[in-house]
């Protein structure tokens, strides 16, 4: 199977793509894939914005922003440039994408060593990696959604308009719930979703120790961070 139909077995036959996987675990598609698709995204969303706009959607409504002198805050905002965001956000996101892939992989590879599952750490990569492809859904909305502006005062959240706070709370820019709000969204359910019935086809074991297999980190991480964020 190539990875173009193996990435369509994803979503039409999960099973046929984890026994793909099991036999024949690779990343280098999937993870490219996405890797370039968040890069291209972000460049393009910097490279159009109304950028003195943006400085202030991002700065005026910030209490930690305006609490200091008025010397740092002109020094900051002057800082604070079009090419700066652009390069510092694609380097970012180049570096980010494999590194919390690698780190996922890992934690995969100590919960199979701990629950005896055969499985190496090129099989959880993989795992990894494909499972990842639902969030180019929000990539695509993204991309759309610049189309569809008729102007260039565009938010940030246009990125993350698949999150719960766009499709649901309504959070403003800058709020203690904005930012773990957005990173909640439905590719990232998806995806976890797909991690699930992939080990849940790998281990043969239950929904439940598949559930807690995957969730069991993202719960402790997203409840550590709403605990520091919204307290």
């Amino acid at each position: 199977m190539n990875n173009v139909a193996l990435a369509a077995a994803l979503a039409t036959s999960p099973s046929t793509a984890f026994a793909e996987l099991r036999e024949r675990p690779r990343y280098w598609f999937p993870l490219v894939l996405i890797t370039v698709a968040s890069t291209v995204m972000v460049c393009w969303y910097y490279s159009t914005v109304d950028f003195e706009w943006l400085k202030d959607l991002m700065f005026s409504n910030n209490p930690k922003f305006q609490a200091l002198p008025e010397a740092q805050r002109t020094a900051t905002l002057s800082g604070f440039t079009r090419t700066m965001m652009s390069w510092g956000s694609a380097i970012g996101t180049l570096i980010f994408i494999p590194v919390w892939y690698l780190l996922q992989s890992l934690y995969l590879l100590l919960a199979a060593k701990v629950t005896k599952l055969p499985q190496g750490f090129k099989h959880w990569f993989a795992l990894s990696c494909w499972t990842a492809l639902p969030l180019l859904l929000g990539t695509v909305v993204a991309a759309i959604m610049l189309l569809m502006s008729d102007n260039s005062q565009v938010s940030p959240s246009v990125l993350t308009a698949l999150s719960l706070n766009e499709l649901v709370f309504h959070y403003p820019w800058g709020s203690p719930a904005q930012g773990i709000l957005d990173a909640l969204t439905i590719p990232a359910f998806l995806s976890w979703a797909l991690m699930i019935m992939g080990v849940h086809s790998w281990s043969q074991r239950s929904w439940a120790f598949s559930g807690i297999f995957i969730l069991l980190p993202i719960v402790a991480v997203y409840g550590i961070w709403a605990f520091f964020a919204l307290r």
